[in-house]
C-alpha cells in the first residue's frame, strides 16, 4: 500500500472517523460496507457506514467531533480493479454517477460547516458494479489490506 494511503489510515492525536459507503447489492460497489463491517471500533476510531445514503450520517459525524475523517468508496480511476488511491477532493466530481445521490466531497463540506477536521478520500478501483453481491477476488483483497492497515495503526489485533 502506498504510503500516502497508510497516513490519512494512520491515528492522530484525537477521534479518527471512517465514514464508507456503497451498495453490497451493486458488486464491489460494495466494498465500503464491507470494510465497515471488517473494523472495530475504539474509543479513537469510529466508523460509520453510510451505505447509499450518505447524507444521512452528517449529524452523527459532527457529534463525535473527529480531529480526522477518512472517507472510503469504490472510485473508478480507470485502473486495475482492486488499486487503492488517495484521491484529491477536488478530483471528485461536483456530480454523481455513482450508487449514492450526493457526492462524498459535497457531504464532507457539510460536515466541515460544523467541525474543524482533517479529511481524506480512499478509492478502490470496482471491476464491476452490476447488480450482484459477490465483490470480485482484488477488490476484497484491497478492502482487507485496509482494515489490517487500521488495526495495525491502532494497535489493534486482526481478525
Amino acid at each position: 500500500m502506498k504510503k500516502e494511503i497508510e497516513e490519512a489510515l494512520r491515528p492522530g492525536t484525537g477521534v479518527t472517523l471512517i465514514i464508507t459507503a456503497g451498495n453490497s447489492f451493486r458488486q464491489d460497489d460494495g466494498v465500503g460496507p464491507y470494510i465497515a463491517s471488517g473494523i472495530r471500533p475504539t474509543s479513537t476510531l469510529k466508523v460509520i457506514n453510510a451505505g447509499y445514503t450518505p447524507e444521512n450520517i452528517i449529524e452523527e459525524a459532527v457529534s463525535l467531533n473527529p480531529q480526522s475523517i477518512v472517507f472510503i468508496d469504490a472510485a473508478d480511476f480507470n485502473s486495475q480493479a482492486g488499486d487503492i488511491r488517495l484521491i484529491p477532493e477536488e478530483s471528485i466530481p461536483e456530480t454523481t454517477v455513482s450508487t449514492h445521490m450526493i457526492p462524498l466531497n459535497i457531504i464532507s463540506r457539510l460536515i466541515a460547516d460544523s467541525i474543524k477536521s482533517k479529511i481524506a478520500f480512499i478509492g478502490i478501483q470496482p471491476k464491476s458494479t452490476q447488480f450482484g453481491e459477490d465483490m470480485c477476488p482484488e477488490v476484497k483483497s484491497a478492502a482487507d489490506t485496509i482494515v489490517r492497515t487500521i488495526h495495525q495503526g491502532f494497535g489493534r489485533p486482526t481478525l
